[in-house]
């Protein structure tokens, strides 16, 4: 038995680094006998069909493995084991599997004192050779754990053979966890800290009653256990607004920092808080701008806090000193006129302030340091990383005058598409020791840490034996939460992360206090499903706020922790090259028309993060996404747009938040919006792949009051209402309108005012007509779907482009008198707009002296003149006038920009409609929306 030899080894490396090394967890259990069918079934229940295997060779350990075949679809063959279970355990399932025709693997379970199966996770594609599968198996009460592995499923999959072999269910003891919100609203942003008297203070945001309650709780230790010693509310009731909370330990007391909006403001504020409750809030900031992300430390009465700002214009940090209730005159730290973000603030035992961020800067962002002496002015700024790839979210870690940094490095898109900006699919943190020659990192870095393996939201401290201690996230299998794990670095080596609890959780980093002998580790977590079948489903969803005690007793290895220059990553940044080719820093241009200026704007309104559960460990924060659009891409607007049915009352209004303190005013416009992912894979004569299809929501309120789940079996046109009731600023943007991966465009629900443009192309590919040029990969095999087919059925609909999960690929064009929500959307509605795969192609059309989007109440006239200006980043390899759906007219063009006029002598009588497609040599695309006669 494979486990059995596993245990064997983990047992002996636990005994061989207890001598140097913290143990942070008990061993792991195997609950599982006869996994690996060597005492055939016993044990087990398996489907009649099943059928053992005693051949070694096709057994992936010992001489069994288990069997099954569906020969048809929507077959299952069920495994089925029923096993006792704890609760505050950790069950992490495992099998080993391969399989012909790739079929499906699939993990349900009925959890004790449930009468209804709940689906795990499924695994697609099982390949011919074995692999090894695991999965997380959340128990929340302890009692009788069924598990029924689907083995193999051809639901929604291709009928195949499947073998399995060496099944484990992993037991690991959690330690000891206060539940500190209680189950009272919808609790996220977790913060803590340690007061010198022994108290801890655990601060976060919990949503009532549709509004924001900044809490704060007290707690002692107790042995092992935390002993609440009061709950506190600082701000709260109708209409409060809170980001981003930090405890900042502060002599017998912490102080609570945060940023509130008021009367559509954003400041920060601070908090003295002690053994009775909060003071009243002292407000750091008072600049016109968004004052956000505040972090402090504090030291002999002084607090020092550093926060995000844009009240000069571009992101930046500022910086001022606290004391008997005055603040100082704030100060910008950070470069004059570049996007800096996320600051990080530690106070030396000299006295001595150190501000750390992120800052991008030649085309990518990297660790940027200030420091201030004592009684001294702020030193001149140090960069700290200098990766090619992506250095962000840095933390400080003081121990005496020494100074550390953990911070983040990562990589956006991946092989195929490396302009991918939205996601990161690759992070790690990095630890390193800041000296004045350089960053010096823990010996063999990247091979023996774990946390240089996918890992991100350090939090860390020193403990009193100059070890460092670490909480950090890492993604839960398959890719839709994370989990939190702790470990530790001394001079005997890295301890082996464990984790922290056995719930999953959203991407919000947790907060490491450490208090006599625990290490004390606050973090979010929810028992959310992967999507919420209804609005009604969505309110009735939880979240929660818990600290867990985990012991620092462990032998201390003797000897500092050895040291050497940090070898930083050393991945090439594509992006980085590929903004430069996309020209995403050309200046903006403008035209006149009808003796009015119209400036071209360029954004993204198809944009997934993190709230969409669907690539919840790829897609970006909120925040990191907007950071990427508004320095990477250098949109000029942007929107948020995850899945309606993954949105609650909470995550739509976090969501809302995130637009407001993201947008500077005249730079960078923000949006408030959703995906409505009407996906109905019902199939029938009329709808063959399915029904209505995916559409963005843009709203131009920022605070507006609802979303959509179209879950609700509502139709477009039901939704339009709705939205008309309220009075609503909104656009409605179909996209994927001729793709099989998910359900296409249903064109029978059209409107012009509702629906004025579609997405001709995301990251997916091209939906202009079926063998365009870069078209996308599933798109239905016969016409009617595609943006040619919606024109040929006489809709009156322009062009768009925006990328969809991942970012980068797909830009929306809009000519408009002014960067304001309002003159965006009437743009989109006026159609004076074009789309473009990622180069930031400038076009200027003319119809008959008409602009792009236009339509002519009569049939075009007998010579329709068609002027075309194309102003590319790349040279262009030709222009193609469309009319009709018939190519017309082509050009060659030599260099990157032409002016041409081409006069049609052949009209067509009645309806006709005109656009322009352009292709660079790179195969960059750009598309205009069409200008129509006689359109009715």
């Amino acid at each position: 038995m494979i486990w059995g030899t596993r245990l064997a080894i983990v047992a002996l490396l636990v005994a061989v680094l207890s001598a140097g090394s913290p143990a942070l967890a008990a061993e792991p259990v195997n609950l599982f006998t006869n996994g690996g069918f060597e005492e055939g079934t016993v044990g087990w229940s398996p489907d009649p069909k099943h059928s053992m295997v005693t051949d070694a060779g096709e057994a992936h350990s010992g001489s069994n493995c288990l069997t099954g075949e569906v020969t048809g679809p929507k077959q299952a063959l069920f495994l089925t084991r029923r096993v006792p279970v704890k609760a505050q355990h950790r069950y992490q399932f495992e099998v080993w599997a391969k399989a012909t025709n790739r079929t499906k693997l699939v993990l349900w379970v009925v959890p004790p004192g449930a009468d209804k199966r709940r689906l795990v996770t499924a695994w697609e594609n099982v390949p011919q050779k074995w692999r090894r599968y695991t999965t997380p198996v959340t128990i929340v009460e302890g009692g009788t754990l069924e598990l029924l592995l689907v083995a193999p499923s051809s639901h929604n999959a291709p009928a195949g053979r499947i073998w399995v072999d060496d099944l484990a269910l992993v037991e690991t003891k959690m330690p000891p966890i206060a539940d500190v919100s209680q189950g009272v609203g919808y609790n996220d942003e977790p913060a803590l800290a340690a007061a010198d008297d022994g108290s801890v203070y655990c601060a976060w945001n919990s949503f009532r009653d549709g509004s924001d309650s900044l809490q704060t709780a007290r707690y002692r230790l107790d042995g092992e256990k935390l002993q609440p010693a009061g709950t506190w509310q600082v701000v709260g009731g109708e209409g409060t607004y809170v980001l981003g909370p930090r405890v900042v330990s502060a002599g017998e007391g912490v102080v609570v920092l945060y940023a509130a909006e008021r009367n559509k403001k954003w400041d920060v504020y601070a908090v003295d808080c002690g053994p009775d409750g909060p003071a009243r809030p002292l407000a750091v900031t008072s600049d016109p701008g968004v004052d956000v992300k505040p972090a402090g430390a504090w030291r002999d009465g002084t607090l020092w806090v550093a926060w995000e700002s844009n009240s000069d214009g571009p992101r930046a940090i500022h910086a001022a000193s606290v004391r008997d209730g005055k603040v100082s005159t704030p100060q910008v730290v950070s470069r004059p006129e570049t996007s800096s973000y996320a600051p990080s603030v530690a106070v030396l035992q000299s006295g001595e302030v150190c501000v750390a961020w992120h800052s991008f800067r030649d085309n990518n962002y990297d660790v940027y340091l200030r420091r201030k002496p004592a009684d001294g002015d702020w030193a001149p700024e140090r960069r700290l990383t200098r990766a090619a790839t992506v250095d962000r979210h840095p933390v400080l870690i003081p121990r005496g005058d020494d100074l550390w940094l953990a911070y983040e490095n990562s990589q956006t898109g991946g092989r195929t598409k490396p302009y991918r900006i939205g996601a990161t699919d690759q992070r790690r943190v990095m630890v390193a020791k800041v000296t004045a020659e350089g960053l010096l990192a823990p010996r063999d870095y990247a091979e023996a840490s774990p946390l240089y393996a996918r890992s991100e939201g350090a939090s860390a401290a020193f403990d009193a034996a100059g070890r460092l201690w670490l909480a950090c996230l890492r993604p839960r299998s398959p890719a839709k939460n994370w989990d939190v794990f702790l470990t530790c670095l001394s001079g005997g080596g890295w301890q082996k992360p464990m984790p922290v609890s056995n719930q999953k959780g959203l991407d919000r980093p947790p907060v490491l206090a450490l208090e006599g002998d625990r290490a004390l580790v606050a973090f979010q977590a929810d028992p959310n499903p992967g999507s919420w079948r209804s609005r009604e489903e969505a309110v009735e969803s939880t979240s929660d706020v818990y600290v867990a005690s985990m012991p620092l007793d462990a032998p201390r290895a003797a000897g500092p922790i050895a040291l050497e220059p940090l070898v930083e990553p050393g991945e090439p940044f594509e992006a980085g090259a590929l903004r430069v080719a996309y020209g995403e820093d050309r200046p903006t241009r403008s035209i006149d028309y009808q003796g009015n200026k119209l400036q071209l704007f360029f954004g993204d309104l198809h944009e997934h993060t993190d709230v969409s559960i669907c690539n919840r460990n790829g897609d970006q924060t909120i925040d990191e996404s907007y950071q990427h659009m508004r320095d990477i891409a250098r949109y000029d607007f942007a929107c948020s747009t995850d899945h309606g049915y993954n949105l609650n009352p909470y995550l739509w209004n976090y969501t809302a938040k995130l637009a407001r303190t993201n947008d500077d005013p005249d730079r960078f416009l923000t949006f408030l919006g959703e995906e409505w992912t009407s996906t109905f894979e019902e199939y029938s004569e009329e709808h063959p792949y399915g029904f209505y299809g995916h559409r963005n929501l843009i709203l131009a309120d920022l605070y507006f009051p609802r979303w959509w789940n179209a879950r609700n079996y509502q139709t477009p046109a039901q939704v339009w209402e709705d939205l008309r009731k309220m009075d609503a600023d909104f656009v409605h943007i179909p996209h994927q309108i001729a793709d099989t991966g998910n359900v296409p465009i249903d064109w029978n629900y059209a409107d012009e005012t509702a629906q004025p443009v579609a997405e001709i192309f995301q990251i997916r590919g091209s939906y202009e007509y079926q063998g365009t040029p870069r078209e996308a990969g599933r798109t239905t095999p016969k016409p009617g779907y595609f943006l040619q087919d919606a024109w040929a059925r006489g809709i009156v609909i322009g062009v768009i482009a925006s990328p969809d999960h991942g970012g980068g690929y797909g830009k929306a064009a809009v000519f408009a008198p002014e960067l304001t929500r309002e003159a965006i959307l009437d743009a989109l509605r006026a159609r004076r707009c074009y789309g473009t795969t990622a180069a930031k192609i400038f076009l200027d059309v003319r119809v008959d002296g008409h602009l792009m989007g236009e339509k002519i109440a009569g049939e075009a006239p007998k010579n329709v003149e068609i002027e075309i200006l194309a102003d590319c980043p790349g040279r262009i390899a030709r222009v193609d006038l469309c009319r009709n759906n018939q190519f017309i007219y082509t050009t060659e063009p030599d260099g990157r920009e032409t002016r041409l006029t081409y006069v049609d002598r052949e009209p067509l009588a009645g309806r006709s409609y005109y656009y322009v497609r352009v292709i660079q040599e790179d195969e960059e695309i750009a598309w205009t929306s069409p200008v129509w006669f006689a359109p009715e």
